[in-house]
């Protein structure tokens, strides 16, 4: 059985931070300047809780199988006319994927959006991933920017 909860502790955000280090392994397919033998510690135990930070789970009978991390990117203002959210991380174990776990899990984050009034949400990918950006494609994402550099 697949469920999505939102982070409530220290041992959840250590899951998501589990999850994460295969995130960022994974994506030195796109980025060759990661280190093999990166592992993240701590780092959701300090984000899960605040007020414009999420962080959902997702298991399949009691086994991490994916999450989502996203913040208030920017409220409305003088600056802005609408709040603005960004994905900041989202991962599903290769062998759960073609699931529907991301697309439930980013459903879970625009229910977070929608009761916090933001409108607009953002999300990166690399450019080489093209599974992530067909998927974000096919979900209504449209490019607005490039980013840039340059190896010295």
């Amino acid at each position: 059985m697949i469920e999505i909860k939102k982070v409530i502790n220290e041992q959840m955000a250590k899951e998501c931070d589990e999850l994460l280090t295969k995130l960022i392994q994974s994506e030195r397919n796109f980025d060759k300047n990661i280190k093999e033998d990166f592992v993240v510690l701590n780092n959701y135990i300090n984000l899960y809780n605040k007020k414009n930070n999420v962080l959902f789970i997702t298991y399949e009978d009691g086994k991490a199988v994916g999450f989502i991390y996203g913040y208030l990117k920017y409220e409305a203002s003088n600056f802005v006319f609408n709040s603005v959210a960004k994905i900041d991380a989202l991962y599903v174990i290769d062998d759960y994927r073609n699931k529907g776990i991301g697309k439930n899990l980013i459903n879970k984050f625009y229910e977070w959006c929608k009761d916090n009034n933001i409108k607009i949400v953002e999300i990166s990918v690399f450019k080489n991933n093209i599974s992530a950006y067909n998927l974000y494609k096919k979900i209504g994402y449209e490019v607005e920017e490039y980013k840039m550099k340059k190896e010295l």
